[in-house]
């Protein structure tokens, strides 16, 4: 019979060892955290629909308090177990880490001589570095987030239907713009430009270990850094390289992108304008109207927190 293949994040999350269960357990606390950090912004639309309630008699409002110390209680618990699942992704990122460099360094330590004629030492010793740090940050912080990211998604997506769903919709038409502009920055024809430039980093970090460990022979035979050619070259490429990828191709998008995501009332403004007339109409009178506008004020404040 076959084994079955694992996949990738189940190999890293093999390095961690017992301390698997730590990155589980602050994947867990971190979609708590995001779920608690919603409450305080229902807190506030309770408060303000209380208030307009009994506008203009507003010792009429006895909620008020109530609704303070469950918004303070929350942010404050959010705070707290955000930091918790901080502490174990952060715990388990390390021995992660720890054990692909160590693992890492036997394998090499294994390997024929003949490996490092056609492989440089420079470069082997970067590329495993880099990769047991970018696990690290993976592990640490990107999971955290991402799961994090995923539950206050479906939290709004149920406050959507709970306040206003039209509400809801011009909000997510600014997630829709945003998705829609980093994926031209890094799909397509832009696919090929990443590569180019990932390569160039690669090369350029080679060619500087290569430089730092000769810098002993430059300083006995007093030779400037215009004997290293490759490393002049490989500096002067990923330059031209990232200039073109920041100033020609991200310009534009990223412009969009920061414009949707920063200014998501330019949704939300014409949505609340369509609704408070007919609230009117249908006979909700000022009670209606002014819910609308709180429920504006509500929905943009979830929108900007999720960014």
């Amino acid at each position: 019979m076959k084994k079955k293949k694992q996949n990738d994040l189940s190999v890293l999350l093999g390095y961690a060892g017992s301390y698997k269960k730590l990155t589980f357990l602050g994947l867990g606390l971190s979609a708590v955290a995001m779920v608690l950090g919603t409450l305080p912004y229902i807190c506030i639309w309770l408060a303000a629909r209380d208030l307009i309630a009994v506008a203009p008699e507003w010792t009429g409002a006895t909620q008020l308090s109530k609704y303070g110390w469950l918004a303070f209680a929350a942010a404050f618990g959010g705070i707290a177990v955000y930091f918790g699942a901080l502490m174990c992704t952060h715990l388990a990122a390390f021995r992660t880490a720890s054990n692909i460099r160590k693992q890492g360094m036997a394998h090499l330590m294994k390997a024929p001589l003949g490996f490092f004629d056609s492989n440089a030492s420079g470069l082997l010793r970067n590329r495993l570095d880099g990769a047991a740090a970018e696990t690290e940050t993976l592990l640490a912080h990107n999971l955290a987030d991402i799961v994090g990211s995923v539950a206050l998604v479906l939290t709004m997506v149920v406050l959507m239907f709970v306040f206003d769903w039209r509400m809801g919709a011009a909000c997510l038409l600014a997630a829709v713009v945003s998705v829609g502009a980093m994926a031209t920055m890094m799909t397509g024809k832009n696919a090929g430009l990443m590569a180019e430039y990932q390569a160039a980093q690669d090369v350029m970090s080679k060619a500087g270990t290569e430089y730092v460990r000769g810098i002993p022979v430059v300083k006995v035979f007093q030779q400037t850094v215009d004997s290293f050619k490759a490393f002049r070259q490989a500096i002067e490429d990923y330059s031209a390289k990232a200039e073109h990828y920041q100033a020609d191709v991200c310009k534009v998008p990223q412009a969009v992108n920061l414009t949707a995501t920063e200014g998501a009332f330019i949704f939300l403004v014409p949505v609340a304008l369509l609704l408070a007339p007919k609230a009117r109409a249908a006979g909700a009178g000022k009670m209606k109207a002014a819910s609308v506008a709180v429920r504006l004020t509500a929905w943009g404040t979830l929108q900007r927190s999720a960014w």
